[in-house]
């Protein structure tokens, strides 16, 4: 939700803050009895044993509390400011001449507003309950920096591909690399019981932090990668080296929302490479949802089952892309009453797009799960989707699907993620 509040205060034209909680454990009163034995050599009034009454870092209903507590302070403020039921960890208030929106990460606040006197109001309801510290500008969140000009805003974790970089000491690398991962690279299964001894997994693992926040162009490499965690061979560490060096080589490249990039509110891209894993033949989906044109969430999984043809993995991508995009929906349209319906939905497989339109059912589609009809209820009944079609050079979801040779790689990241350098 965050890259989405970021997009909304950049398009609505907000003023932005973040502001943290100072010891924010610690401040909530705990509901059990709980005793706690006093370090060696201390006593309180005599006592070994005390009764805590408030919480402390490590307990396991610490979390739990402070966010009981904090929930009950935002809602306290006004009437009107409301918790989203898609996603608790939003509060928002959207009226003419009054858009406020806070976006809540454990004690960490992205805040976006229109309205200063009700901005400063809130900020002195919250500091008279706890220690909350403003700042003036928001720069960091979730160790990802955002930089602001008038119409955009870049978002990237370049501190953390170079801290990466020199714990896997690859500084003195010198070879290039255009792309995350080769083109039809085949990677065959390791021996489970003779790992090579290499920290892949801790590798694989920060690599996927980086492509779920600011890094679509890697991953689908990531995504492979990531299968391999209980057989991978030294071709799938070499494999992950690279994505990283990649990485190295392409920190000009940021994440960038720009305002009015695009009329419609919502849209999406989706794609499925039929048959693509080379050893148990599943097909990989993948989509990319996109905010008045920028992109807010993506998404690279492999099916669950083998797929009897290309029709029929990009008809179960059309449910698996909109059970991702009803979060938006739900939260934009139903929530804030911002209308995104219908939305359009680009594909380049013009029979599925068909199945989508048409309750019909032969003997190539009648095996084809229940669930995957959703996709039918979507777009015929409830007219929440408008499927078009789109030719594969222009489809951006290609990029999660596949590994694409240089020059189609090259056109998908740079729609999804721009060089400050162009």
């Amino acid at each position: 939700g965050v890259r989405f509040l970021i997009c909304f205060i950049l398009q609505h034209k907000l003023k932005r803050r973040s502001g943290d909680v100072t010891g924010a454990f610690l401040e909530s009163k705990l509901k059990e009895t709980v005793f706690l034995e006093m370090p060696e050599g201390l006593t309180f009034k005599g006592h070994k044993y005390v009764r805590l009454i408030k919480s402390l870092y490590g307990l396991k209903q610490a979390g739990r509390d402070w966010n009981d507590l904090q929930n009950k302070i935002i809602l306290s403020f006004d009437p009107k400011l409301k918790q989203s039921k898609q996603d608790p960890c939003i509060y928002f208030k959207v009226e003419e001449g009054c858009k406020f929106i806070i976006s809540v990460h454990v004690d960490d606040y992205v805040m976006g507003y229109d309205n200063d006197e009700y901005y400063d109001r809130f900020i002195e309801h919250y500091q008279s309950h706890v220690k909350f510290k403003v700042e003036d500008e928001l720069r960091f969140i979730l160790q990802m920096e955002i930089q602001w000009t008038e119409n955009q805003v870049s978002l990237n974790q370049n501190r953390q591909i170079e801290t990466l970089v020199r714990k896997y000491n690859l500084l003195d690398c010198k070879k290039v690399y255009h792309t995350p991962m080769e083109h039809r690279l085949r990677l065959e299964p390791g021996d489970k019981n003779d790992l090579p001894q290499v920290p892949y997994r801790e590798l694989v693992a920060s690599l996927l932090f980086i492509s779920r926040y600011t890094r679509p162009d890697i991953a689908y490499a990531v995504n492979v990668l990531c299968r391999a965690a209980t057989w991978y061979t030294m071709d799938h560490w070499k494999a992950a080296t690279r994505v990283l060096k990649y990485l190295q080589n392409t920190t000009q490249h940021k994440l960038t929302y720009t305002r009015d990039a695009d009329e419609n509110v919502l849209s999406i891209y989706l794609d499925s490479d039929y048959g693509g894993d080379s050893i148990d033949r599943k097909s990989t989906q993948g989509g990319v949802i996109l905010y008045h044109g920028n992109p807010i969430h993506w998404y690279c999984q492999k099916g669950k089952d083998i797929d009897l043809s290309s029709t029929e993995a990009e008809f179960k991508n059309f449910t698996t892309g909109f059970k991702e995009t009803m979060y938006f929906y739900n939260l934009i349209e139903v929530e804030m009453g911002i209308q995104v319906t219908p939305i359009l939905t680009w594909a380049d497989n013009i029979s599925s797009i068909f199945m989508t339109r048409q309750k019909i059912s032969n003997g190539k589609t009648k095996h084809i799960e229940i669930p995957y009809f959703y996709a039918r209820e979507m777009v015929i009944d409830k007219e929440r989707f408008n499927p078009q079609h789109v030719g594969t050079e222009e489809n951006t979801a290609d990029i999660l699907t596949k590994a694409l040779q240089k020059g189609a790689f090259q056109k998908h990241r740079d729609s999804l993620v721009f060089s400050d350098k162009d």
